[in-house]
């Protein structure tokens, strides 16, 4: 896989076009994409034949209806080679615009999710992440739902209708359906998004976190949302408390220092017309 070439595309969105305004909370102005992979076969086959193996004692399903295997990357080897693959990364940034690492917290690096009927699917929700890749690990023929579906509009007030006990209306939802061979990149750090409920057959899928090198302190992963998952494991949060004090703090203080000084709206403009007298 060249990391410099542009991969076939299936679908490409901006995150500005689906929010339906400017916004500042971001990592770049990407929002959405799903691309040839061209990732190992036998790499994806092994990792999903180890994840099966592990879901029986490893695979929670505590949070927005979802099953899946948290920090995947502590128990299986291939996930962690991939996720730190430097081909990968250069590939992910040039395509985000922005550099890319792996997300740092162990318990949430990576994930194996088991969609079907009885493990359920996701629940509509904003990414704490900022940056996720979906590699399909396998997907069963037929699969009646399992779609990824983004609500095209602010995340608020998607929320609210959901709040209110309406349906989010299917003429502001962008569906994008799940391949074999193809990932999907997204920013969905403040975008509303599911996976449509799966009515018959399954879909294994693999889900590697990314943050920016620039902004690591963009991020909205909040305690008590990762404690919904990770509830009897704590040592995560001695990992988010030195990551804020080594990373992200200084990162955000850099930011500050290079951040323009506002303009006065009274202040002439740089070669603007002059008031002659």
């Amino acid at each position: 896989m060249n990391a410099h070439t542009i991969p076939e595309l299936r679908y490409a969105m901006s995150r500005e076009a689906i929010i339906g305004h400017e916004t500042a909370w971001k990592v770049s102005s990407f929002g959405v994409a799903q691309y040839l992979h061209g990732y190992d076969p036998a790499l994806l086959a092994a990792i999903e034949e180890a994840a099966l193996k592990l879901k029986a004692s490893h695979a929670v399903h505590k949070h927005l209806d979802l099953t899946f295997i948290t920090g995947a990357d502590r128990f299986i080897p291939e996930i962690k080679e991939l996720l730190h693959d430097k081909l990968r990364l250069e590939r992910l940034s040039d395509m985000m615009g922005t550099k890319l690492e792996p997300y740092p917290l162990s318990i949430v690096g990576s994930t194996v999710t088991f969609m079907n009927p009885k493990d359920g699917a996701v629940e509509w929700h904003c990414d704490g992440v900022p940056v996720t890749e979906l590699i399909p690990l396998s997907i069963s023929n037929p699969l009646v739902g399992g779609h990824l579906e983004i609500y095209c509009d602010d995340s608020e007030t998607g929320r609210a209708i959901l709040e209110s006990g309406r349906e989010i209306p299917r003429n502001r939802v962008m569906r994008i359906d799940h391949k074999m061979n193809y990932a999907t990149l997204g920013q969905f750090l403040g975008v509303l998004h599911r996976t449509a409920p799966i009515r018959f057959g399954e879909r294994v899928t693999l889900v590697l976190n990314q943050r920016s090198v620039a902004k690591p302190y963009v991020d909205d992963n909040r305690m008590f949302y990762l404690a919904a998952d990770n509830d009897h494991d704590r040592e995560w949060v001695n990992e988010l408390a030195e990551d804020v004090w080594t990373n992200q703090l200084p990162a955000y203080r850099r930011f500050e220092e290079e951040r323009p000084v506002p303009v006065s709206p009274e202040a002439p403009v740089p070669g603007g017309a002059r008031e002659l007298w």
